[in-house]
């Protein structure tokens, strides 16, 4: 199962169509703009591969929460996270973190290095600050 959560300025589509075209067992999208995900996942939903949209921000580690519990709760349990943002994407397997962390705690650091390697540099947070 894949969650895609689009940043600001990113597009989900892209990534949603692909995974699901590849076979992806199910998919999350998040995006933080009101209803683009929950269209998107009415589109791209079927047998086989469940799709689910939500309107989230993965900026705050609450949202990623969220996201991981609504993930597991309804489509079972995460294989990728994809970031997509104005310059790209980024995917993380979450069999690269090291199986002894809080799952949380292992998803924030590959994601806030996704998220700087997917935002235009002029809106990245300083080094050593907060991402958002």
């Amino acid at each position: 199962m894949v969650v895609i959560a689009v940043l600001d300025g990113g597009d989900g589509d892209g990534p949603a169509r692909r995974f699901a075209a590849a076979g992806a067992a199910g998919l999350l999208i998040a995006d933080p703009r009101p209803g683009v995900a929950e269209d998107l996942a009415a589109a791209l939903d079927r047998t086989g591969c469940p799709v689910a949209g939500v309107s989230s921000d993965i900026h705050q580690p609450s949202d990623i929460a969220a996201l991981v519990d609504t993930a597991e709760k309804h489509l079972g349990r995460i294989d990728l996270f994809c970031v997509a943002g104005p310059d790209g994407e980024r995917i993380v397997a979450l069999a690269d973190l090291p199986g002894d962390l809080d799952r949380l705690a292992e998803l924030l650091d590959p994601l806030g290095e996704a998220i700087g390697e997917v935002l235009p540099a002029q809106r990245r947070a300083p080094s050593g600050s907060a991402v958002r």
